[in-house]
């Protein structure tokens, strides 16, 4: 099984998945990601950055857990994914997610969760202050706000935000804003 999380272009590592891999683990068999939430308006100029799209869907759950599936386009290409993410704090949780096939994909989307809509995002991927932040622009459902991650990152850690991103307010701790969440049907 691989673990997964994203990264930048401008990095040399290219990864047809997204991102970066990392394995950051307090555990053999459990990977950590940690990271902090904000609604954020874009004021500015972008830098250069990782372009993708994704499309992610919620699966029905199964021994407490609620499985997802994601397909990511980036340059024509598509890559399918299998996660599942376990709580842990705040801004902590248990992500374990493996590369999937089309065929596989597919297959797992008959089990999606009747009661939650498909997510369609736009992801830009890119470095600030040596922090990887991801940028995510919701399709469907739409929000006012662009979401930006901030991963690898503790909830004491002071965060220096670029210029071309106006903070509105951090959302870490609004559940409201858990992707699982903003997937559910009104």
């Amino acid at each position: 099984m691989r673990f997964f999380s994203f990264f930048c272009k401008n990095k040399k590592k290219e990864l047809s998945s997204s991102c970066k891999t990392t394995k950051a683990k307090t555990t053999p068999l459990e990977p950590i990601e940690a990271e902090r939430k904000f609604l954020v308006e874009i004021v500015g100029e972008m830098p250069e950055c990782r372009e993708l799209e994704i499309s992610q869907t919620y699966l029905k759950e199964k021994d407490g857990l609620e499985p997802r599936v994601r397909k990511r386009k980036e340059n024509g290409h598509y890559v399918y994914f299998l996660t599942t993410k376990q709580f842990v704090s705040v801004n902590e949780r248990v992500e374990i997610e493996r590369e999937i096939s089309q065929a596989e994909y597919e297959a797992l989307l008959a089990e999606a969760n009747p009661d939650k809509r498909t997510i369609h995002k736009r992801r830009q991927c890119f470095e600030w202050d040596n922090r990887y932040l991801e940028l995510d622009t919701f399709i469907e459902p739409p929000l006012p706000h662009h979401l930006l991650e901030i991963e690898h990152v503790s909830m004491e850690d002071i965060i220096s935000f670029p210029p071309f991103l106006k903070v509105i307010e951090e959302v870490t701790e609004n559940p409201d804003y858990y992707n699982s969440n903003i997937s559910k049907r009104k």
